[in-house]
């Protein structure tokens, strides 16, 4: 049978079998072997203390000439003690066949990798799309305009572990007006521990008018006195803005995006901003977001859900096609039903399809509460009420015979619910519910869970630890082909 079937037929084979059969494929012969190394497209490699760099890294990736994404992560503490370790590795993939078909490139090695590495490795990696990397030191960003399709970024973190000595390395800043300056194709952008101080950002800050989504993490500021005045420059593309742990200068951030994110559809905000920066903001930009998730335990209040609920400007037709559609609330403890009332009563509300109050006191706090956000919010589709620990069957009850359009519902971490929230939620939603999250809920025993996986006619994913499913539902699942996470 082996003779019969032709490499490619074999290769198309293999690209379709789950990758968790991938090692008992390799066992049947070599052929078999070489042609799944062939057809390998993703791989993702975690180097061993005991594997010297960059020998034993290239010839295995000398079996894999056809790779389009490629993760590599090291954890090995000589290579932080190791000047170069982590370019060592870097040299060792670009050296490989396949490093000019990557298109996706993650590097998380132990140590920093240097710009001086990267810029010499370029050329190999010419056709990236992606790019993430753990550390960079020292921080310079000259060498992105050598990757001429590269649309998206991600810096992990931006200091190393170790205290190192700051090199010079030339920023090449050409923002004199000598030369022009040339925009990269970049469109995503994902930065991590900038300080006030780092040299080097404004570089990239000056180059990023392509941008469309934008991620801050840990950031204490956007870099030195210069970049200050150039961050403002890659803000009028955006469509998408993450804030995370950046509470220094989240303030700054979110007035600026109010003067200059017209186009600005998706907001995320944790752990940051004041209350009066945050209610400009929404003032000015809330009446054109598609979604806004928040995770803010002291600086929400309910005149920021008042604000979004406001029609002012709703009439338009530009902004009509905008209309809030996601809404998410985490560990929001300062608001009341009220706020959620008069959102669910209003044109921005009523077009909401999802929701998620995760760790909300106000869902244990406010009987019915529940129950008038679902009659209310009559698209709603996909609801997040995990960890609300006191949640009752009653009150998820009463909320379910109200939500008609309900396909996905998660409760991961609801540990007072027992079997009859799934007996509710088979009853009205039976027919029609798509992804179901029963982590973390002690009190659901085996046979409402097998009750439910049985009968639940368009159920495709369960999300639900191993041990509480029986053998019987396990087989059900197994044939329907649902998804268990």
């Amino acid at each position: 049978m082996d003779a019969v079937l032709c490499d490619e037929l074999v290769q198309e084979i293999l690209r379709r079998l789950p990758s968790a059969d991938a090692a008992s494929v390799s066992l049947v012969s070599k052929r078999w072997l070489f042609l799944l190394r062939s057809s390998t497209t993703s791989l993702s490699l975690s180097v061993p203390p005991n594997l010297p760099n960059s020998p034993s890294l290239s010839s295995i990736l000398a079996h894999y000439s056809f790779l389009s994404e490629l993760t590599v992560v090291s954890n090995r503490k000589e290579e932080e003690e190791a000047e170069g370790g982590a370019d060592d590795l870097l040299f060792a993939i670009a050296s490989a066949a396949c490093s000019r078909r990557l298109t996706r490139l993650r590097f998380i090695p132990a140590a920093p990798v240097s710009p001086s590495a990267l810029q010499s490795s370029a050329t190999a990696f010419a056709s990236l799309t992606s790019l993430q990397i753990a550390s960079l030191f020292p921080l310079s960003f000259c060498w992105l305009s050598s990757l001429p399709f590269l649309k998206r970024f991600s810096l992990v973190r931006s200091r190393p572990k170790r205290r190192l000595t700051q090199e010079p390395f030339p920023d090449n800043d050409d923002s004199g007006g000598k030369n022009p300056i040339v925009m990269l194709p970049m469109e995503s952008l994902s930065l991590s521990g900038i300080y006030a101080t780092d040299r080097g950002v404004s570089w990239l800050w000056r180059r990023c008018g392509n941008l469309r989504w934008l991620q801050l993490r840990a950031c204490e500021g956007t870099g030195e006195c210069a970049s200050s005045l150039a961050f403002p420059l890659c803000l009028p593309g955006l469509l998408g803005l993450e804030l995370r742990t950046c509470r220094s200068i989240a303030d700054r951030i979110l007035l600026l995006a109010a003067d200059r994110c017209r186009d600005l559809t998706s907001l995320l905000l944790y752990d940051g901003g004041s209350r009066d920066a945050l209610h400009h903001f929404i003032q000015r930009r809330g009446a054109a977001l598609h979604t806004l998730d928040l995770r803010l335990p002291l600086d929400l209040h309910n005149d920021h859900l008042f604000a979004i609920a406001v029609e002012n400007g709703y009439n338009s037709d530009r902004l009509r096609r905008h209309w809030l559609s996601s809404l998410r609330l985490h560990s929001c403890c300062l608001v009341t039903g009220d706020g959620l009332r008069s959102l669910a009563l209003s044109p921005a509300g009523a077009a909401i399809e999802e929701l998620a109050l995760v760790n909300c006191d106000v869902v244990e706090r406010e009987s019915g509460l529940l129950t008038f956000l679902s009659q209310s919010m009559q698209r709603l589709r996909r609801l997040d009420l995990s960890h609300n620990e006191t949640l009752t069957d009653k009150e998820v009850g009463s909320m379910l015979a109200s939500c008609r359009n309900l396909v996905e519902i998660r409760l991961k971490g609801c540990r007072a619910l027992t079997g009859d929230s799934l007996n509710f939620l088979l009853k009205h939603l039976g027919k029609q519910v798509q992804l179901l999250d029963i982590s973390r809920c002690p009190a659901i025993g085996n046979e409402a869970i097998e009750k439910f996986a049985t009968n639940a006619s368009r159920l495709c994913q369960l999300i639900i630890e191993e041990d509480k499913l029986t053998e019987a539902a396990r087989a059900w699942v197994s044939r329907k082909a649902i998804k268990i996470a």
